[in-house]
């Protein structure tokens, strides 16, 4: 880079060394470094023969290639702690560093006291006008305001970089709480009173009559009874109205904890703690209900085809599975691992009456766990058991079921009966009454895998469950499971 001398008429020029006699260039004073200093700098490197404006220096056009020779120092080398500026351009004076402010203004003030007003002078240092501004400069005298000027233009300047941030920051401020009054909107009121018509049940996934009432079942009084991972301000200023619309709005279209966060104004942290708190308290309130009708209640409200077909069926049984992410253990990995899905994933009991309401449903279970050891484990036979014990089921009742469910001995031992599709041999052909049997049962046992999928609509559970919510695994898959009770049947009567 080719290095000049910006001082007055000087030609030093570092592609001619032999005619430096020695000099170096010295880095000129950058605005940003001391504003007041830079122009002092400029105004003592103006050229003699620029009588209509200051110089074509300003503070914008100071860069990091514009230098100073050492010629124009006191020591002939640089700056130093008494003379720390050049000598003025216009007559060769050397200033110390303490005097220079008087100096300056007892040299730069006209004769009748008076000096170009600051706005002036802020327009000539930067050169806006190349023109004499309308105003007739007769000497240089009359020409350049004093230091006093200067420092009044560095304060101008501070005070517009001030002025500019306290701008910025007004404007951010205006930003958040416009948002902030936005997205106080969304709220259970609010968005069931919004224009777009089943706003409140896409969100939530049930109707905002059905949603109040599981709001008074869970904190009856509006008494919030939740104990939180994490006390924070947030979390006790939040209506329990808002904190179970935001577990819906989370369990029932997947939203991210950034989003929730966004959408409520408040922070990640919050919304983590309240989910993971409030969804812990649903799954103790829900729990503690019975989802078994009796049986008189079940046949009554029995589709008149299935009636026909199997009136001493009771249930419908099937197992899912739902994808997770891959645990960094080894063991877990091959304990979730599911050759039916080729992926890690984890197993559930789903138990139906032939409306499709959910009655029974087990936690979640490795992915590799079978049908026959799911029902062992997850205490489906004592739970059978206890129903035959207090009348809700009768010996000679039966429960529908696909083939892979070989679980024939422990009902029978029960007294219970089960339905399956007739097994296939591979020596004889099915009969006549075998394939009808099969296509009847299939026909209604489609309705335990709607409700499955019924349970399956509720986004969180469509998507790889990520390990961080393992903790709370249980409790989302019950409480999505039993909230499909809230919503209509999936057969009418």
């Amino acid at each position: 880079m080719v290095k000049r001398c910006v001082h007055g008429t000087c030609k030093s020029d570092s592609r001619y060394p032999d005619k430096l006699h020695g000099a170096k260039f010295i880095p000129f004073i950058k605005p940003r470094q001391n504003y007041k200093k830079c122009l002092r700098w400029i105004m003592l490197c103006r050229r003699p023969n620029l009588s209509y404006r200051l110089n074509d220096m300003t503070t914008e056009t100071i860069s990091k290639n514009t230098y100073v020779c050492s010629k124009h120092f006191h020591n002939g080398i640089g700056p130093s702690d008494d003379y720390s500026d050049p000598c003025d351009a216009i007559n060769g004076e050397f200033m110390k560093s303490e005097t220079t402010s008087s100096n300056w203004y007892a040299r730069n003030t006209s004769e009748d006291g008076e000096s170009i007003s600051c706005a002036t002078s802020v327009e000539m240092l930067k050169c806006h006008n190349k023109e004499t501004m309308g105003v007739s400069v007769q000497t240089e005298e009359t020409l350049f305001s004093s230091m006093e000027m200067l420092s009044c233009v560095s304060q101008i300047h501070e005070l517009e970089v001030e002025n500019r941030k306290l701008k910025e920051k007004l404007n951010v401020k205006k930003i958040n709480q416009s948002t902030q009054t936005d997205f106080l909107n969304f709220s259970p009121e609010s968005v069931n009173n919004s224009s777009i018509s089943g706003l409140f049940k896409f969100y939530t996934g049930l109707e905002y009559c059905r949603f109040l009432l599981l709001l008074n079942f869970l904190f009856p009084g509006s008494k919030n009874e939740v104990t939180y991972t994490k006390s924070r301000k947030e979390v006790r200023n939040m209506p329990v109205s808002h904190q179970l619309f935001l577990v819906l709005c989370r369990l029932r279209n997947g939203l991210n904890v950034k989003d929730l966060a966004f959408r409520f104004a408040v922070k990640c942290q919050t919304i983590s703690s309240v989910f993971t708190s409030v969804i812990k308290f649903m799954y103790l309130r829900l729990g503690s209900l019975s989802y078994w009708p009796h049986r008189n209640i079940i046949m009554a409200n029995m589709p008149e085809e299935y009636k026909n077909n199997f009136p001493f069926s009771m249930a419908l049984i099937d197992c899912t599975e739902i994808k997770t992410e891959r645990p960094s253990s080894l063991l877990c990995q091959s304990q979730c691992f599911s050759d039916y899905k080729s992926t890690t994933t984890m197993k559930s009991l789903v138990v139906c009456d032939p409306r499709g309401s959910i009655m029974f449903v087990s936690d979640l279970f490795s992915g590799c766990i079978s049908d026959s050891d799911i029902c062992k484990k997850s205490g489906f036979f004592e739970y059978l058991s206890n129903l035959l014990a207090r009348g809700f089921l009768l010996e000679g009742d039966a429960i529908m079921a696909d083939k892979g469910f070989h679980i024939e001995k422990e009902l029978s031992e029960l007294g219970l009966k089960i339905n399956i599709p007739p097994l296939n041999s591979k020596a004889h052909q099915m009969t006549v009454s075998d394939v009808s049997k099969t296509r009847k049962i299939a026909t209604h046992r489609i309705h335990v895998e709607r409700a499955i999928n019924q349970i399956k609509c509720f986004k969180i559970l469509q998507k790889k469950l990520p390990v961080s919510l393992f903790h709370v695994a249980n409790d989302i898959w019950f409480v999505c499971a039993i909230l499909t009770n809230f919503q209509d049947t999936l057969l009418s009567i």
